[in-house]
């Protein structure tokens, strides 16, 4: 899920805030009257807010019968987070998205078709994984705030990830990844 700007908050370099970052959700921000716990000024509001105004349900609610859909992170994002490389037109960046994408024909089938194994063939390990965590809706996001762009949470041991998509029997991770 790309949560850009979805949380209330503001930066923390605000005249009054020392470098401290504050960001909530939106329900905790409306029991905080929107105001700053540091600053004591009003919060610069995110999108959930709003959605949270408009909420005709809770959280977390489905409908009967669903419509099916996926929550993707764009493929330049995967790619950069997986090199740790900030820009996201870095060189690194589009020449990894445009291997994926002459491979495998656009971004969605990228993101949503091939096999691990079919992945490792093309691209880093690490953006495999990542490709594939994604799929799965696996990817943890800390939302963003106040002009700071939500960032993917990588908390689970990389060759653990990329081990558990591989068929059982194989007798090691590293016959699979392209040095």
């Amino acid at each position: 899920m790309d949560v850009k700007y979805h949380y209330d908050g503001h930066r923390g370099d605000r005249q009054g805030h020392n470098g401290v970052d504050v960001c909530m959700h939106p329900r905790e921000a409306m029991k905080r009257g929107n105001i700053c716990p540091v600053c004591r000024k009003k919060m610069t509001i995110g999108v959930q807010h709003r959605v949270e105004e408009l909420a005709d349900r809770d959280e977390g609610f489905k409908p009967k019968d669903p419509i099916p859909f996926k929550r993707l992170i764009p493929l330049a994002e995967l790619i950069a987070v997986a090199f740790n490389v900030e820009n996201l037109h870095a060189q690194k960046v589009r020449e990894e998205y445009d291997r994926l994408v002459n491979k495998f024909g656009n971004e969605y089938n990228v993101l949503l078709e091939p096999p691990l194994e079919g992945l490792l063939e093309v691209t880093h390990p690490r953006v495999a994984e990542l490709i594939m965590l994604n799929r799965e809706e696996r990817l943890r996001i800390k939302p963003g705030f106040d002009g700071v762009y939500g960032k993917i949470i990588l908390d689970e041991p990389r060759e653990k990830a990329v081990e558990d998509h591989l068929k059982v029997g194989q007798q090691s991770l590293d016959s699979y990844f392209k040095q």
